[in-house]
């Protein structure tokens, strides 16, 4: 699988996970969706991150959809962060996951529009199946869990009893 397919997969994985969150699964459900999500969105930054944008950087004309692309990565991490120590039953998380669905949906549409077209014309067949082969030796490397930003544990989102 080259690159590109390898990460239109991911996105596709991502959007599903929020749809059913979107259907109105219940707030049990919607957390553990949304930390699906997480984990998924936390590995998927991380190989674009390390592996993926710098393939990118030998090439001419890639500076200004990977500094935006950058920038998206980080903001979603920080929403990502914030809606993880919400309560899944308010109206304010459902809102701010409506949001980051959004900006996810705006950031896919920016890959896979503008950022994978200009790769497909830079890089020859070959060397997008050694980068997918690349990209997904990184994703199934043996990651610490430790090292992977995750959600706060239930215990600690909940209000303590008043």
């Amino acid at each position: 699988m080259d690159a590109i397919e390898l990460l239109k997969k991911d996105h596709d994985k991502v959007k599903k996970l929020f749809q059913q969150i979107m259907e109105g699964a219940t707030p049990t459900k919607s957390k553990t969706l949304f930390n699906q999500i997480y984990h998924e969105m936390t590995i998927h930054s991380i190989i674009e991150e390390q592996v993926f944008y710098p393939a990118l950087n030998k090439f001419n004309g890639f500076t200004g959809l990977l500094k935006d692309a950058y920038k998206e990565h980080a903001d979603a991490k920080l929403e990502m962060g914030q809606i993880s120590m919400m309560d899944s039953s308010s109206e304010e998380w459902k809102k701010k996951v409506e949001k980051l669905f959004g900006e996810i949906q705006h950031h896919i549409k920016d890959e896979e529009e503008k950022l994978f077209p200009k790769v497909e014309e830079a890089m020859a067949q070959k060397e997008l199946n050694d980068l997918g082969l690349a990209l997904k030796q990184a994703k199934t490397s043996n990651l610490s869990d430790s090292l992977l930003s995750q959600p706060l544990p239930e215990s600690l989102t909940q209000q303590p009893a008043q």
